[in-house]
């Protein structure tokens, strides 16, 4: 399933991350702002006194506290920055500035309309307001983000004056309209959190998650999907390749799906492999296994205590005695539309899939027919993208069985004296909001009795379409007769970026010319590396590892109700705030 609830959930809290624009543009649109309302308050009143006050109410209720929430808070709550924090303020200030015109003019209608019109919008301002405090405010209790939600209650107290006339009552009005924002606001949570996911409270959830998104920090989010997840085991198949006057070279199928986004859990396990593996002195590639978003590693911890177990396991084959220089060169079987190239080494196949051009994705072991022989290990190439596509259809799942099914018998022709190259090429330019995670770009090249084959794989999360031909017609040119493009399927590329789908596939933002020259400026050094070449496996299976389903579609499943129930409160506390002003 493409993972697109981080991007969904995102979607709706753009605000969060800030208004474009540095320190001083946001300080120029509150200066702005104050002049809008301090010329307002003096042509209504031609009080110069009440007009600086209000100048001064809006300075130090939005750049002053929110300075000051930076340096006292941020420790604890590092969502709150003065940045952030300033440009919910400006948005604050603009539904206030919005306000005065229109109850200006009811206020030509009927005085008590233009009361009841600005404390409707005084209403609107705190709700919003509070909300997004609330929900950055990460570890605080309610009390502190409405009291750094004052400037609609404090300004609003003081431009009423302009209709009543009397500072009781409008700091009366003012403050019922305030906490008529924060009581809806509070209700609208808990009616949210009746919906609780396995005994856990979706605005925690929220809260636990933005802090990820926003600020980095992933203890909270991984330590409620650990509580949400289950105990499993997680199997990985290593290769490594020894070559002659080059470094041994280590290829890794996982089971493990990498994600959910970002760094979180085992969003970064690829090219945690290929770190680990490199530490140990090797060369190294990472493919994506059968897997699915039930097997996300809960915390990133255990994604690199397993990524370190992996390279002390290749270091333990390495110098073992189980290398076999006998290799079967890559050979491409197709059926009904489904793909495979198969590539034998040290006793093993190993069956790449793809479905190219039409959509590949997350395949499970349910995917796949039973009684599978022992040698042979299936690849999800992972390898053509198509928006809106969620996941594979039976009809695609049938053709694919069915090809593996052909392929259980397949005796494979073997060589001896076969090459062996490698090369990993990771751009300084490019990364993940490019859809390019830190394993960059891998192609291992194989070469016997004059025949060359290449697999390339990229730390991404899927590819265009196009990608795959540019990548064969690349490898053509270099005299491969035959080539397979797989993707790790890396979610550190996934909610860089608020809003949207949530992450690029390879391709998407990259273009043809730039591809072009990576592939080939990897493929290059593979074929000028190569050597003679022995392999040997083993499986790495680590139990009781803690393991979650995506619970961001879950989360994401409840947005649309979230938004319902906040908007309704939303309409709840503005039209009671209207009421009880017309009443007052």
């Amino acid at each position: 399933m493409v993972s697109t609830a981080a991007g969904t959930i995102a979607d709706r809290y753009k605000m969060l991350k800030g208004l474009r624009g540095g320190w001083w543009s946001l300080n120029a649109y509150i200066a702005t702002l104050t002049a809008f309302f301090t010329a307002f308050t003096y042509l209504t009143t031609s009080d110069p006194v009440l007009s600086a006050a209000v100048a001064t109410t809006v300075f130090s209720s939005t750049l002053g506290l929110n300075l000051a929430a930076e340096r006292l808070l941020n420790a604890k709550t590092p969502n709150y920055t003065a940045r952030r924090l300033n440009s919910l303020s400006v948005v604050e200030l603009f539904i206030l500035a919005a306000g005065l015109p229109l109850s200006a003019l009811t206020n030509l209608l009927h005085p008590k309309l233009g009361e009841a019109t600005y404390s409707l919008f005084i209403s609107i301002t705190t709700y919003v307001g509070y909300s997004v405090r609330r929900a950055l405010g990460n570890n605080l209790s309610p009390q502190t983000p409405m009291a750094l939600t004052l400037t609609p209650l404090l300004l609003g107290s003081l431009t009423l004056q302009a209709y009543v006339n009397d500072f009781t009552k409008a700091l009366l009005l003012s403050t019922t309209a305030y906490l008529l924002g924060v009581v809806a606001m509070e209700a609208s949570r808990e009616l949210i959190d009746s919906r609780c996911i396995a005994g856990i409270k979706p605005f925690r959830l929220l809260q636990a998650f933005l802090t990820s998104l926003l600020s980095g920090l992933t203890h909270d989010l991984e330590d409620l999907m650990s509580r949400l997840g289950r105990t499993d085991e997680v199997r990985c198949e290593l290769f490594v390749i020894r070559r002659e006057g080059q470094r041994p070279v280590a290829l890794v199928i996982s089971d493990v799906h990498p994600g959910p986004f970002r760094t979180v859990g085992s969003s970064m396990l690829p090219s945690l492999i290929q770190q680990k593996l490199g530490e140990k002195g090797f060369e190294s590639a990472v493919l994506k296994g059968l897997s699915s978003h039930e097997k996300n590693i809960a915390s990133r911890k255990t994604a690199e205590q397993l990524a370190e177990r992996l390279a002390v396991e290749a270091v333990a084959l390495l110098e073992s005695k189980e290398f076999k220089t006998a290799f079967a060169l890559p050979m491409r079987n197709r059926l009904n539309g489904a793909s495979s190239l198969t590539v034998g080494m040290a006793g093993k196949r190993i069956i790449i899939l793809t479905l190219h051009p039409h959509p590949m994705e997350d395949l499970s072991p349910e995917a796949l027919p039973d009684g599978l022989p022992g040698d042979m290990l299936v690849v999800d190439a992972h390898n053509s993208f198509y928006d809106g596509f969620k996941a594979l259809e039976n009809t695609s799942l049938e053709k694919l069985k069915q090809l593996v099914d052909r392929l259980k018998g397949q005796r494979l022709q073997l060589h001896e004296n076969v090459m062996v190259g490698f090369a990993r090429y990771v751009p300084a330019d490019i990364g993940p909001s490019e859809g390019m995670g830190a394993g960059g770009v891998s192609c291992i090249v194989f070469e016997a009795a004059g025949e060359r084959y290449a697999v390339v794989a990229v730390d991404a999360n899927n590819a265009m379409p196009w990608v795959r031909d540019t990548v064969i017609e690349v490898c053509r040119r270099y005299g491969c007769i035959d080539v397979e493009l797989c993707t790790t399927d890396t979610h550190m590329v996934n909610a860089v970026q608020l809003g949207g789908r949530g992450y690029h596939p390879l391709g998407e933002v990259i273009g043809k010319v730039e591809l072009e020259r990576m592939v080939e400026e990897t493929l290059k050094r593979a074929i000028g590396n190569l050597a003679p070449a022995a392999a040997a496996h083993t499986t790495v299976v680590v139990k009781d590892v803690r393991v979650f389903a995506d619970i961001l579609e879950t989360i994401a499943g409840i947005v649309p109700y979230g938004i319902r129930t906040y908007t309704a409160a939303g309409f709840a506390a503005s039209a009671s705030s209207l009421a009880i002003a017309l009443i007052i």
